[in-house]
Order: C-alpha cells, then sequence, then structure tokens
C-alpha cells in the first residue's frame, strides 16, 4: 500500500511539473536492468530472498480454493479419500477427480503444479546464471548461489517423481530453446543428487536445533535430503545411505517429544527441531481472506485450502466451528481411508502420533481436551458428565444419508486449528508453514536404503526411534527391519505429507493397493441421529460403491496411472514435448 501511495503521488507531481524537463531526468528507483543488478553481495542475498518469495508463492499457495502440490499429491495416495458433499457429484471436482483417476492432460491441478515448479525453477535460474565466472566471487554469493541450487535440483526432483520424463531446465531459457522431455527419470534424478553434493561446500549447516531460521532457508541439511531422496527414487542405495547418515546423526535436527507430535502439523510448530525446510509464511493482511484472497491466490495463507481439508461443516450439528477443535467448516476433503485407520489403531493404539493422526469416535464425542463441543463445560456450555453428554442433541453427525467418505474416525491431523489462524486475517486463512523434509522422513529414507544394503540392524534402530517416539506400545514395535516394516511405518508417520502415492509407485505395488480401495466408498452416521435420539453417540459407517452402482468403472491403469501425464498446454505450445507411458 505504501508503494501505490508512493507512486500516485509522484504521478501527481509530474502532473503539475510536466513542462521542466529538469524534473523529469530521474533515475528510476523501481527497477534495474541485469547488467546492473546482479554484482554486488547485497543483489545477490536481495536476488535470493525474491527466489524463496517465489518458491512459497508458487508450491505453497492455493488455486482458489486448492493447492495443487499439497492437495493434488496426497488425494493420489490410496489412504485418503477427497471427500466433497456426495456420491459422483461435480462439488469440488478440482481435487476429486485425481482421488478417483478421473482427470486426463487438461486436468487442472496436473498444468498448474507443473507451472508453480517451472515458475519456481526460473527464479533459481536467474541466479545461478547470473552470478558465474568472474562474477563468483566472494562466498556470500557462491552460499546463495548453492541454496539456488538445491532449490532448483528439489522442484526437479518433484517434477520427476510426480510426471515421468519432464524436462531439465538447468539455466535461463533463450528464445531458441525449447525444452524437451529428459532421457530417462534417473538422469534427472542422478542430476538432482550431483547437484545437491557440489552445493554442500558452500552451505552453512543449522546452526542448533533451537534455529528456527534455520528451517526456512536452505542448509546443508536439506541438501543432504534432497541428495537422499533424488538416490533412494533413482535405486542408489549406497548413496542414499552416504549421503543421508551425516543428516540422521546431526545434532542439529532432533525429533520432538511424543507429546508434541500434534505441534509438527500446526503453527505451533513452525521452525521445530525437526524441520529439515519448511516455507515460512508472513501474510499480507491486505489480501488475505475475502475477494482480495480470491483473486491473488494469496499465496502467503493458503486462504480456503482450510476449508478443503477440513471436516464437512454442513453435516455436523453446529456447523464447522463446532467443535472447538475446528477454526472454520470445512468441506470434507483430505479423509483418512477407514481400512488404513483401523489398521493404524491396532498397531498405534493410543500413542501420540495416532491421536495427532485422527480420533476415535468415542474421542470425538466424549473427550474435550481432544476434541471438545461448544455444550461441553470446558467450553462454556453446561455438560460435565459422560452420559449427559451420549444424548446431546446439540453435537454429532446429522447428515440425512450420511457423511459422504468418512467412517468411524474423525482425521485431525492436517485440519487447521483455531490457533493456526492468527493475524485477524479470518478463520480459514491458514498460517502454519509448509513443511518440505523433516527429520522423520529422513530417518525412513535412511532405514529403507540400509535394508536395501544388508544393514538392517541400523534400519532397525531408526525405525524403532520413530516408532519410540510416537508412543507405539513396546509389543507392537518392530523386532526387525523389513520391507513390509518400513512401508507400514512410513505409511504411520508420513499420512497425508506427500509421500504415499510415489513410494507405491517406486514400490512396485501400487496397482494392488489402489484395487483394494478405489469405489469402497464409507458413508458414515451417528447412531445418535439415526435412532432418534433414543442410542448415545456413537459413529458407524456403511461402505458404499458409488461409481459401480451408477455403471461407472474408476481404476487404476498400470503404466498410466503411476505417474501425471505432461500438460496438455504443454504439449499444444511444444510440439517437441511428448506425452510418455500409457498417455502417449
Amino acid at each position: 500500500m505504501k508503494k501505490i501511495i508512493y507512486y500516485t503521488a509522484v504521478a501527481g507531481m509530474l502532473l503539475t511539473t510536466a513542462c521542466n524537463d529538469d524534473l523529469l531526468n530521474i533515475e528510476q528507483k523501481a527497477a534495474s536492468n541485469t547488467e546492473q543488478f546482479y554484482k554486488s553481495d547485497a543483489d545477490a542475498q536481495s536476488a535470493r530472498t525474491a527466489m524463496y518469495a517465489t518458491f512459497t508463492d508458487e508450491i505453497a499457495a492455493n488455486e482458489g480454493i486448492w493447492n495443487a502440490y499439497i492437495t493434488g499429491i496426497n488425494y493420489s495416495a490410496d489412504d485418503v479419500f477427497a471427500a466433497g458433499g456426495a456420491p459422483i457429484t461435480e462439488d469440488h471436482n478440482d481435487f476429486r477427480y485425481v482421488n478417483e483417476f478421473r482427470y486426463d492432460p487438461s486436468y487442472a491441478p496436473i498444468e498448474k503444479l507443473y507451472q508453480h515448479l517451472y515458475k519456481a525453477i526460473y527464479s533459481a535460474n536467474l541466479i545461478i546464471d547470473n552470478f558465474k565466472g568472474e562474477k563468483l566471487d566472494s562466498d556470500v554469493k557462491k552460499q546463495v548461489v548453492s541454496e539456488a541450487r538445491v532449490m532448483r535440483a528439489w522442484a526437479h526432483m518433484v517434477a520427476a517423481i510426480v510426471y515421468y520424463q519432464p524436462p531439465k531446465v538447468d539455466h535461463l531459457l533463450s528464445n531458441e530453446d525449447t525444452p524437451v522431455n529428459v532421457d530417462s527419470q534417473k538422469s534427472l534424478l542422478d542430476w538432482c543428487y550431483d547437484e545437491c553434493v557440489a552445493a554442500m561446500a558452500d552451505l552453512p549447516e543449522r546452526k542448533g536445533a533451537d534455529d528456527k531460521q534455520g528451517a526456512w532457508v536452505v542448509t546443508k541439511g536439506f541438501a543432504q535430503f534432497v541428495a537422499g531422496k533424488s538416490a533412494l527414487f533413482a535405486g542408489d542405495y549406497d548413496k542414499v545411505v552416504s549421503v543421508m547418515k551425516p543428516l540422521v546423526e546431526s545434532d542439529k535436527y532432533a525429533l520432538v517429544p511424543g507429546d508434541q507430535f500434534w505441534n509438527l502439523f500446526h503453527k505451533k510448530g513452525d521452525g521445530c527441531s525437526e524441520k529439515i525446510f519448511e516455507f515460512n509464511y508472513e501474510t499480507n493482511i491486505s489480501l488475505a481472506g475475502g475477494s482480495g484472497a480470491w483473486l491473488t491466490g494469496n499465496g502467503r495463507g493458503r486462504w480456503m485450502v482450510a476449508n478443503v481439508i477440513n471436516w464437512r461443516g454442513d453435516d455436523i450439528v453446529g456447523g464447522g466451528k463446532n467443535p472447538q477443535i475446528c477454526a472454520t467448516g470445512g468441506w470434507g476433503g483430505g479423509s483418512i481411508n477407514h481400512k488404513f485407520a483401523h489398521k493404524m489403531l491396532e498397531h498405534d493404539g493410543d500413542s501420540y502420533r495416532r491421536k495427532a493422526t485422527f480420533l476415535t469416535s468415542d474421542e470425538f464425542f466424549y473427550d474435550p481436551k481432544l476434541c471438545g463441543w461448544a455444550n461441553d463445560k470446558e467450553f462454556g456450555g453446561t455438560l460435565v458428565t459422560r452420559e449427559e453428554k451420549e444424548f446431546d442433541p446439540k453435537r454429532g453427525i446429522n447428515k440425512e444419508g450420511g457423511s459422504f467418505s468418512r467412517s468411524d474416525v474423525m482425521e485431525v491431523k492436517m485440519m487447521m486449528h483455531p490457533s493456526d489462524a492468527g493475524l485477524d486475517v479470518g478463520d480459514n486463512c491458514n498460517q502454519t508453514n509448509v513443511c518440505i523434509a523433516r527429520l522423520a522422513e529422513a530417518y525412513l529414507i535412511y532405514a529403507e536404503a540400509c535394508i536395501q544394503t544388508g544393514k538392517a540392524a541400523e534400519a532397525l534402530t531408526y525405525i524403532n526411534k520413530i516408532q519410540v517416539r510416537a508412543g507405539v506400545p513396546d509389543k507392537n514395535q518392530a523386532t526387525e527391519a523389513t520391507m513390509e516394516v518400513l512401508q507400514d511405518e512410513k505409511q504411520y508417520e508420513l499420512w497425508f505429507e506427500g509421500c504415499r502415492w510415489n513410494d507405491l509407485v517406486r514400490w512396485g505395488i501400487a496397482k494392488k493397493c489402489y484395487d483394494e480401495v478405489l469405489d469402497n466408498i464409507p458413508n458414515q452416521f451417528d447412531e445418535y441421529w439415526t435412532s432418534g435420539g433414543t442410542k448415545p453417540h456413537k459413529l458407524y459407517y456403511e461402505e458404499i460403491h458409488p461409481f459401480a452402482e451408477k455403471g461407472t468403472k474408476i481404476e487404476f491403469i498400470e503404466g498410466k496411472h503411476e505417474y501425471w501425464p505432461i500438460p496438455q498446454s504443454v504439449i499444444d505450445v511444444n510440439p517437441k514435448m511428448q506425452q510418455v507411458r500409457g498417455w502417449k
């Protein structure tokens, strides 16, 4: 706003002095060309700030009501339902199509994530190409360039994991440059690994586990993480062990205690000891909420993405803010798959991790510490005893016909809590940072590579670290490190953290897993309301098959749905880019 006022004032001044040529010979302050700008350490630092801002806006921003990176990748998993309002509707279809494999190359999230990744890569290339050769003459510039190389490698790694054989753009493109598909997935992932390893020498380490800002910029630890994950997807397990071992053994990071596990996914945990890298938010209040956010996307606040992921407010007595754990009414996206939830409940029991991932029916209705309803005494109501709450008409699920794609549990991991809003920008503007890398995932990447290279004892050490912190009962903690144990543990620990879909593909079990869940959807009810108030509140569900019932088949097609297609808009403007695999 200050800039707008300033330039308006200047424009007014020029109108009143238009006759005086001397007053018009004013050096432009708002812009400079590349020859003038990319020179000093200060220029390099300014360019770095612009790069981080671009990455935050491109990767963590929203497309009106959803985010291509968060919802697109997570809704491609087998343990998540993109709920919406009812079976086979166009309600929020942008994120339902990917969950149900009904998309094609023109689908919006496919196009948007691709655009965002390569726009972010451009911002890194601006630094790398303009500070090279003789210009790379100081430690500051070398560090800035190395940070840009790692960010560029991360974006390419994501592109390679999501799209098959996407282009490598390792320089600023000229008018004559035409991007083409890379020769192979492995070549691109190998390049990502090499870039990160080369950058490490000029990157600082995080100052310590309490260094919040060390989680918001590229450090040696993040370079190790990206290198290790790239090598994992390339199948180079020895490289993973070599590059990740210093990271998992570093005293610059630490798993948070089990009773703080919930914090990892909320504003309270931003920059904590477990975060290796995350996009840090500073909301522009003038754009957050209302029509401003709708028009601009409000990259600093994930406006309305909270509504997508939160519970379906229309189905809950009292709407979205009842129970009190809800910051805002939601649309029911990001619902946890009931079969996975039951498996995790059996494994984790009452663990910190399970309670921070989903609530049981009892916890949802009757535990004010974990959930809490407006009628509970703790929140200004009058009800104290369990018996009073069991027949409370001001709580529960009362949707006629059931709450679509919800079961006898209620996920809470990524749901926006009232404390995640802040800054008086509205109750649907999530201020929680977007985490890209945390130590628990690094442990599990390292453990998998150890299993694959015959270091089972070492792998078990890190799997057990995860389980002990999570609060897994002793009897269910792993006694040997196998791929099955690793796969299960990664699903428990990293549900809805952008890993599952790509891991299933890498492990070669995607078709099997999707066949077990597609069109097997729960429909949620509350016994109090379906019994006309004669039974206590209790969640239950009926499994429905809405597509089959309408004669429509949805399926995971092997050789096709392991990756998203190259966006059709890219193919249309660049004939050298080709669809590959089942998308040809």
